[in-house]
């Protein structure tokens, strides 16, 4: 199950921020490593990927809503050293520009995006059985002038986290039996709503996953996550929804379960099926809630070296005090995928090159509690593995 997570104190100019974060990070993890991968083993995968998305919904309340280009660059590399793969490093980020046009660009003057997000994680085995890890990362929106959409605020987003993995013996013949615990927390600010949206989180979480012969797994998963908002206070029921930013009010926190289940079969036709209750448990009036998240993908082989991604995801959610017009949902932040039906399709050009399409249909929460909008993201990409 993805783990929610989240930034940079305000006012740091971001892009230096995260390259030096990412390049210390790096350089304290790897370099005792490499020294290590002298005497042992190692190799290195890496990929890089071009891609050119059009986004025909970013501010849902207009009758002609302004449409969004986006040129994206993202880099994924895996070290592995030490004596069968020991220690396992890996290092992800993608970065972009994003620009809007439209209705309101013709009125506005208004600036391009600038997104880039990037993580680190490492792996070590300790003994046959148990390994530990780590993994650190950093996301960060920025406006590049004063003009901003509500729902797409700039922001930045730290998190991090530790967790270990122990095979258990197993419990049948030809199947594997993985415990995994961890802990993580985050912190999230935005650069001009922070005084209601940015917060404060940290979270544990187990997940046990066992394997039935080569071709299906099955996992079981819990966490739990606190979530503190310094800037919005608690709701009483009858208040007025603009209460929550009395400054004498006790503030908003939030402890969120999540119990779900997920099974992946690999075979002609793989195909992967999950499902997720969650509890919010809010100490402000009109934000708790439960939800039931079901999804499902599928993935095939087709003629002339194509392969087809079909993904879906259904959430069902019912707040136990619903309070209309409490300007507090979600902001777009790029995770927000409440509904979702995705396509892609890959085909390979040669050993080192593919190109990509894809096609995601999206039914997000809106900056106002329980409200949605769809959007339409159509893509192309490049693909090239050295």
């Amino acid at each position: 199950m993805n783990r929610r997570s989240s930034v940079r104190p305000r006012g740091a100019d971001a892009g230096p921020a995260l390259a030096a974060a990412l390049g210390v990070a790096l350089a304290m993890i790897a370099l005792p490593g490499a020294a290590a991968a002298q005497a042992g083993h190692w190799s290195y995968d890496q990929d890089l990927r071009l891609s050119y998305e059009y986004d025909d919904n970013v501010r849902e309340e207009l009758t002609d809503p302004v449409q969004a280009q986006i040129a994206k660059f993202a880099y994924r590399g895996d070290v592995q050293w030490g004596d069968a793969g020991q220690q396992h490093l890996a290092l992800t980020y993608q970065g972009g520009f994003k620009r809007h046009f439209g209705l309101i660009s013709r009125e506005q003057d208004i600036k391009p995006q600038f997104v880039n997000e990037g993580s680190i994680d490492y792996e070590r085995r300790i003994t046959d059985r148990l390994a530990l890890g780590g993994t650190f990362g950093l996301k960060n929106r920025k406006w590049l002038g004063d003009f901003f959409f509500i729902n797409e605020d700039g922001f930045t987003r730290v998190n991090g986290g530790v967790s270990a993995m122990l095979n258990l013996v197993p419990v049948a013949p030809g199947g594997a039996v993985r415990l995994e615990v961890g802990a993580n927390w985050r912190r999230t600010n935005f650069e001009n709503l922070d005084q209601a949206f940015g917060s404060h989180g940290k979270g544990a979480y187990v997940n046990l996953t066992k394997q039935f012969g080569d071709d299906v797994t099955a996992e079981w998963s819990y966490s739990f996550d606190q979530a503190r908002y310094p800037g919005r206070g608690t709701l009483e029921p009858g208040d007025d929804p603009q209460a929550i930013f009395g400054p004498r009010r006790d503030r908003q926190e939030d402890h969120l379960h999540e119990l779900g289940a997920r099974v992946t079969w690999l075979g002609p036709v793989s195909i992967q099926a999950s499902y997720e209750y969650r509890l919010n448990d809010s100490n402000s009036f009109g934000f708790s809630y439960f939800s039931h998240n079901a999804g499902i993908q599928v993935l095939r082989r087709l003629p002339w070296g194509l392969l087809a991604q079909v993904y879906g995801q259904v959430e069902l959610r019912s707040f136990s005090e619903p309070v209309p017009n409490v300007t507090a949902g979600s902001l777009d932040t790029g995770e927000a995928q409440n509904n979702v039906f995705l396509l892609r399709m890959v085909k390979d050009v040669s050993r080192n090159y593919s190109i990509e399409v894809r096609y995601g249909r999206y039914r997000n929460e809106s900056i106002t509690l329980n409200d949605f909008y769809t959007k339409n993201v159509y893509a192309v990409g490049v693909n090239y593995r050295p």
